[in-house]
């Protein structure tokens, strides 16, 4: 008989490290949320941080304290739940729905942990469970963006080819007049660089045995969408010879009601916005300064300094390009100016 409990008590400390010390992963579109406290298998549900898994979802997230409740807000969603209630409470514009959880909601070390599955559903993304890895993976579905490829070739004379380029831009998906505007801006900016590429290459060109064609290549990565804004980057790289190509950043924020593209001076209600991004990037170089050249301080107080920004949730992301400020190596260095802290002189909510 002791042993019988013995066992009992052993398979059952199995079961409870099964569930809760087995190590969840959760990848949204592909990279895993860096969560400061694990995920953890309750009652066969995959419970996770709530705070953090909404930020990665692109949302405001606030605490209200009489009630014990966590609010979270993108766009004209706000998603709550209270600590022990199995209610999510969804409401987007004026229409209010309610999901029952498997498990409620609790606090623990501080943190309150809710279910995923549901919680994806309200932001309508897509999630699979990998039961071999304990992965679960979700899909965010920007519905209203649509990949739009292209591919191109030149051949010299002997019919090798000597340039190929490939581009990949967003298109929205609308007949608004807005998405209309928007959509013509992306797509002749991208062919105008496109030709402007294309034009340099002569077919006269013989690469020599091993060469690489040269190349033309332009990506895209949305940083930031909700109801009124998107923020995306178009990434160009051009290969013409030597050891690498050429990067080309050009970062788009436009305001979805009416295709105006947004400028800083858009966002920030302040009257000198270059001080107020000059001062930015200096004390982003004085606290990194091996990440910069010596003389870059000089160049950001110059009258001749460029610069361009894209948003993510609850940051403006600053930045030049290649050789201004660094070195090939550390081109792109974010200097990032964190929306929480700024929240006074916003004129619209990221």
């Amino acid at each position: 008989m002791k042993k019988r409990i013995l066992l009992t008590c052993i398979s059952t400390m199995l079961y409870a490290f099964t569930a809760f010390g087995s190590n969840i992963t959760v990848m949204l579109n592909d990279t895993a949320i860096a969560y400061t406290q694990s995920p953890v298998l309750k009652n066969n549900t995959t419970c996770v941080p709530m705070k953090q898994t909404l930020e990665a979802f692109g949302a405001i997230v606030s605490w209200n304290e009489p009630t014990k409740t966590v609010i979270a807000r993108k766009g004209n969603l706000i998603v709550s739940a209270c600590q022990n209630s199995k209610t999510l409470i969804i409401t987007k514009g004026e229409q209010t729905n309610r999901i029952t959880m498997p498990v409620a909601a609790y606090i623990e070390n501080g943190t309150m942990f809710v279910p995923l599955r549901p919680l994806s559903q309200a932001f309508q993304a897509d999630m699979t469970w990998d039961s071999n890895t304990n992965t679960a993976n979700i899909k965010m579905n920007n519905s209203i963006i649509l990949q739009k490829t292209d591919k191109k070739t030149i051949q010299n004379k002997t019919g090798d080819t000597i340039w190929q380029a490939n581009i990949s831009y967003p298109e929205l998906q609308g007949e608004s007049e807005a998405f209309l505007n928007i959509n013509e801006t992306i797509k002749n900016d991208v062919y105008t660089s496109l030709s402007a590429a294309e034009n340099d290459i002569s077919d006269d060109v013989v690469l020599e045995n091993a060469a690489m064609p040269y190349s033309f290549d332009c990506d895209y990565s949305i940083t930031y969408l909700d109801d009124n804004t998107i923020s995306f980057l178009l990434d160009y790289y051009e290969f013409t010879g030597g050891a690498h190509g050429m990067p080309f950043r050009q970062a788009y924020t436009f305001d979805l009601n009416n295709g105006n593209q947004l400028q800083l001076k858009d966002i920030l209600n302040i009257e000198d916005v270059e001080s107020f991004v000059k001062d930015a990037f200096k004390n982003n170089i004085e606290q990194n300064p091996e990440n910069y050249f010596s003389n870059a301080i000089d160049t950001v107080n110059s009258e001749q300094f460029l610069y361009d920004f894209y948003i993510e949730q609850n940051k403006i992301v600053l930045f030049t390009q290649p050789y201004l400020l660094e070195h090939y190596a550390n081109h792109y260095q974010p200097t990032v100016i964190d929306t929480q802290q700024i929240q006074n002189i916003l004129k619209i909510q990221i």
